[in-house]
């Protein structure tokens, strides 16, 4: 064969190498092509499952993060709750720590005394005329006053008393609420006490009291037992007393002045100048 079938024969080999790597480019192409075509499915539910994992997880942090603002805002709830309770529960006790001071605080009018004349005798001897009126809370007369002719200017009023436990008078129980009080006789500086006058029969009830009403039988056995009460603990603490006892405040009246008598709830007593 001559040069020009060589050239020939070489082009031809040529040609098929480039027809042959054509085909198998062609191929490849097709077959990669064929590849995307089948795995695409598979590829994008991988990213479906890849976005689906993506939302779960952000969902569990949701959950997560609500549950525990659940959680916060029950502990508010129960703070609040609780402090409600204790609010309600301050709001009692300061209703009754008023109620209790107000009734501590609360006086009753008892008396008064007028003091009617003054004079004094040649020896320097004062006698001082007084009207003692037992009085109701609103000023007004209760029972009939009574005048005394006293020797000396500086008058005692002795009284009995009885002091209940501050716990009923806190509690305004009906009975024991307030301290009472029943005067006995009233003297001045210059007698004995048992030279006095007599005001209030021991046994009896006082006229400031009355009211118009019926003296109870807790009162009454009170009055009638006064002085058993006064030394037997026992039973004075059986009936809610704290103290039984007499008491003689005075002070130095003047003619023409107008003197009261109040005692607190809790026992205390008063014996002043109002006029």
């Amino acid at each position: 064969m001559g040069k020009t079938g060589e050239a020939i024969s070489h082009f031809n080999s040529t040609v098929r190498t480039i027809i042959m790597a054509v085909v198998v480019g062609l191929l490849g192409l097709g077959g990669f092509q064929a590849y995307q075509a089948y795995d695409a499915p598979r590829r994008a539910l991988a990213d479906r499952e890849r976005e689906l994992e993506s939302v779960i997880s952000d969902l569990n942090e949701t959950k997560a993060t609500v549950v525990q603002q659940d959680k916060t805002i029950t502990g508010l709830q129960d703070d609040v709750a609780e402090r409600d309770v204790k609010i309600d529960e301050l709001a009692e006790n300061l209703d009754r720590v008023e109620t209790a001071v107000r009734l501590l605080k609360l006086r009753r009018r008892l008396a008064k005394i007028d003091v009617l004349d003054q004079t004094t005798d040649e020896a320097g001897a004062v006698t001082t005329k007084v009207r003692f009126t037992e009085v109701a809370d609103d000023g007004k007369p209760v029972g009939e006053p009574a005048e005394f002719d006293i020797e000396g200017d500086r008058i005692y009023v002795e009284y009995l008393v009885v002091k209940f436990d501050d716990q009923y008078i806190e509690d305004a129980d009906l009975e024991r609420g307030t301290a009472i009080c029943l005067f006995e006789r009233i003297f001045g500086e210059k007698q004995e006490p048992d030279e006095g006058f007599v005001i209030d029969e021991v046994g009896s009830r006082p006229n400031s009291y009355a009211r118009g009403s019926v003296t109870s039988e807790f009162e009454q056995k009170i009055w009638d037992d006064f002085w058993t009460i006064a030394n037997d603990r026992e039973k004075a603490a059986e009936l809610g007393i704290r103290a039984t006892h007499a008491q003689a405040p005075s002070i130095r009246m003047e003619e023409g002045a107008t003197y009261e008598l109040d005692l607190r709830a809790t026992g205390e007593f008063s014996l002043q100048r109002v006029e």
